[in-house]
């Protein structure tokens, strides 16, 4: 007896069309979205491996994983191991002062800057002195005459002259004991007061003094209070302009991107009011000039 055709029947082509046609389709897209797009527009041309997995959404590495690597480009070579703070430690300042011999014709005699274009190295801690030096050397900052002196020196050299420059009492005002500056907050009217002392939270600027002083010195950091106050403004703007790069974690190039030219001169003429080394653009005669040499009574705010 013969079955009856119906639409279960064992003929029915259906099944056969769909599969062809999906084979087709698979096909077809293999074609376009894998071999035509394998050269890739501005980019390399995949393998057919590569292509297939990046098709799929997956990576075509088989290889074993890599070890980390630090990166390419650091911005300073100095770590404070215990190794680098035991070199420095060993400073003899007896053999740094006559390595400071060199250091004389623009950071003043003793340390102690008379120009707006060099910085005041007397009283700034040793690891911020060694740490200059040693980015000078490599080329982490540039300067080209900082770069043919640092070369000349060894660390043990850099160590002696840092710590020379580091005993002397007479440059950059020390750390005082008051750290919360009482009444210098967020609504602080005066803007050099509220960035030193208190920052800006909404921007993300921490307190100057909080690395720099005058209330606190953090590792590395160098100290302000009596520094020079065009050249605190003109670092501010290399930081702010990427032009100095040997911050470490880039937390300067971040802070002085915020700033406004009227805040890094008003922060610059804060620090630099109780420099010891100011020498007054209108000083005209010997008897000024012996005046602003005498170094003025710092006054605890």
């Amino acid at each position: 007896m013969t079955r009856e055709q119906g639409p279960f029947k064992t003929s029915n082509p259906w099944p056969e069309i769909g599969w062809r046609f999906a084979l087709i389709l698979i096909v077809v897209s293999f074609v376009l979205g894998i071999v035509v797009s394998r050269p890739q527009q501005g980019g390399p041309t995949f393998g057919l491996w590569a292509a297939i997995c990046r098709g799929l959404g997956i990576t075509s590495d088989t290889a074993a994983a890599r070890e980390l690597r630090p990166p390419l480009r650091t911005p300073s070579r100095i770590a404070w191991t215990p190794e680098t703070l035991a070199v420095i430690a060993r400073g003899d300042r007896n053999h740094g002062k006559f390595v400071a011999l060199n250091c004389t014709a623009c950071h003043g005699a003793e340390g102690i800057s008379r120009s707006e274009l060099y910085p005041t190295l007397a009283g700034m801690e040793s690891v911020t002195i060694f740490k200059q030096l040693d980015d000078f050397r490599v080329g982490k900052r540039a300067n080209g005459v900082m770069h043919a002196i640092a070369t000349a020196l060894t660390p043990e050299n850099s160590a002696d002259v840092a710590a020379y420059f580091a005993s002397r009492t007479d440059g950059l005002a020390p750390p005082h004991e008051d750290p919360l500056q009482g009444g210098h907050t967020l609504r602080e009217d005066d803007i050099a007061m509220r960035l030193v002392f208190a920052g800006d939270p909404v921007r993300g600027v921490p307190s100057c003094s909080s690395c720099h002083g005058p209330s606190a010195i953090k590792l590395g950091a160098p100290r302000l209070m009596g520094q020079q106050a065009a050249y605190i403004e003109r670092q501010l703007a290399a930081f702010a302009q990427g032009w100095r790069e040997n911050d470490i974690n880039e937390q300067m190039r971040t802070i002085a991107a915020q700033l406004t030219p009227a805040e890094m001169h008003a922060v610059a003429m804060f620090y630099g009011s109780k420099s010891p080394g100011h020498v007054p653009a209108d000083a005209a005669s010997p008897t000024q000039a012996a005046e602003s040499s005498t170094p003025p009574r710092l006054v605890q705010r």
